[in-house]
């Protein structure tokens, strides 16, 4: 039998598993107000090769850029260390910003508030950052803070494009500084456990990793005109390195996500946590030989870009993965999400004599063959944590997420987004025969076909059979935007 015909007969079980064991396993379930920037990214401290020492009995002092909506939670999770102090804050949002003042009042807090991130990295008052920023700023801060020997803790995903986290993980080795990266799946002992359980062949041997983000989400609405930013916003650094344009969408807040300019959709959004423990189950440390996407933004016409149905397949081996995203609900009117093997956001990795399904931050459980249950994971940890103590230590190698991680598994959102837009517009059906020749794509595009089917959209609704992509195993030359001065991320020689 030849290794094509093999992984259908095993597609096929496995699809037939997600069917038959809906029950049992499978359903388990004094302050400055930093006013005045530098012109450009760059600093005096550029030159330096080593991140500045923080000493043992002394504070690590930590600035927060972006207080929106994660940038709460790195606010409430350092706050809870013992030997940290917020000794800033930045947010372009003048609301938002005065917001956050006035919380750290009320807990007897005195950080410095900066509207732009260049005034918080030139102003002295940290040894290092957070980034809870749009992704299309990620990767630039943090290059920005290792030239000035600031180590940095950058949200997921770690850059806007596949170029972007190449530079990022090489200004960690050039400044030697600690970049962490927000994929805190990685700092959890359940996690930790179920990943070196699948790995040792628990199960056997991995056949394939399939990540799932199948999560609500609707339309976004459409503007009739383009429109200016919210009063109090700084837009010209909202903007940042992304071009210079007036604002599309209804709501300014998190809605960016789903626009190429800023955001890099479900994939890159929580996809990217999804993907990053299917790259660690598998075992890969580059980006793989081939990728090939399949999706479109279906079921509603809004400002949006991104896709809210998508096939990724990474051509891996001796195990590929597979990646699906699917916004839509179950069927049309209803409020419920699909489930794969008792999972909607999650992981399910294939082996040889049953399945593993990653279905929370913190674990998940083992099924065999039967469906039935072998094995269960769940513990949490603190990932802010991990990064203090590395940075404390001087020690890159002690986190649990580095730049090198975190670049990777942004890197494979970024590669599965790039094969969409960049192929071609078929119908649903006339795509899935062109991906016959691949067959754990074609399985998984074969069941969104029914998913969309089940949500009123016909066989030739307009989809993206995209370019099939054979990425250099670093990404350092890929191609990238045109980054607006003076917000421009230069490489990292």
């Amino acid at each position: 039998m030849d290794a094509h015909a093999s992984r259908r007969s095993f597609l096929r079980a496995a699809a037939a598993s997600a069917a038959a064991l809906a029950s049992g396993c499978a359903s388990a379930s004094g302050r400055s107000s930093g006013s005045t920037a530098s012109s450009t990214g760059a600093s005096s401290s550029t030159a330096a090769s080593s991140a500045r020492v923080v000493g043992s009995n002394s504070a690590l002092r930590v600035g927060v850029i972006g207080l929106h909506g994660r940038g709460q939670d790195h606010l409430a999770g350092l706050r809870k260390l013992a030997d940290v102090r917020v000794t800033a804050i930045c947010d372009v949002d003048g609301a938002v910003l005065d917001k956050q003042v006035a919380a750290a009042d009320k807990l007897g807090e005195k950080p410095h508030a900066f509207r732009d991130p260049r005034a918080l990295l030139d102003s002295g008052e940290v040894d290092a950052i957070t980034v809870a920023t749009p992704n299309h700023w990620h990767s630039l801060l943090g290059v920005w803070a290792a030239q000035r020997s600031l180590h940095s803790y950058v949200e997921k995903p770690v850059s806007h494009d596949v170029w972007e986290g190449a530079q990022l993980e090489a200004a960690a080795k050039k400044h030697r500084v600690v970049i962490a990266c927000g994929t805190q799946c990685r700092s959890n002992p359940g996690m930790q456990q179920a990943i070196a359980w699948a790995k040792g062949g628990g199960l056997g041997r991995l056949r394939l990793a399939r990540g799932l983000c199948y999560k609500p989400r609707g339309s976004i609405g459409k503007v009739k005109a383009p429109k200016q930013p919210p009063a109090g916003v700084d837009y010209d650094v909202w903007l940042g390195p992304a071009p210079q344009q007036l604002v599309r969408r209804e709501h300014f807040h998190y809605d960016w996500h789903w626009q190429w300019d800023f955001g890099n959709g479900d994939l890159g959004n929580q996809g990217v946590h999804q993907m990053d423990l299917c790259r660690w189950a598998v075992g890969q440390d580059a980006l793989p030989p081939q990728v090939l996407g399949i999706g479109g933004r279906l079921g509603y016409d809004d400002d949006g870009e991104t896709p809210n149905t998508q096939v990724v397949w990474l051509g891996y081996e001796p195990a590929p993965v597979v990646f699906e995203v699917r916004g839509l609900p179950t069927a049309r009117g209803s409020d419920k999400m699909d489930r794969f093997l008792g999972a909607d956001v999650g992981c399910v990795l294939h082996c040889e004599h049953g399945y593993v399904v990653l279905n929370s931050y913190e674990g998940g459980y083992a099924c065999d063959a039967d469906g039935q249950r072998v094995q269960q994971w769940q513990a949490g940890g603190d990932h802010f944590a991990n990064f203090v103590a590395a940075v404390r230590a001087a020690d890159p190698s002690r986190l649990s997420a580095d730049a090198h991680e975190g670049h990777l598994s942004a890197a494979l959102c970024h590669l599965g987004n790039d094969s969409l837009r960049q192929g071609k517009a078929l119908g649903a059906n006339a795509a899935g025969a062109s991906a016959a020749w691949q067959p754990e794509l074609a399985e998984a595009w074969g069941r969104a076909r029914e998913h969309l089917r089940a949500n009123g959209l016909d066989d030739a609704v307009e989809v993206r059979y995209g370019a099939l992509l054979r990425p250099a195993a670093d990404g350092t030359k890929h191609p990238h935007r045109d980054y607006r001065a003076p917000f421009v991320l230069e490489p990292v020689a």
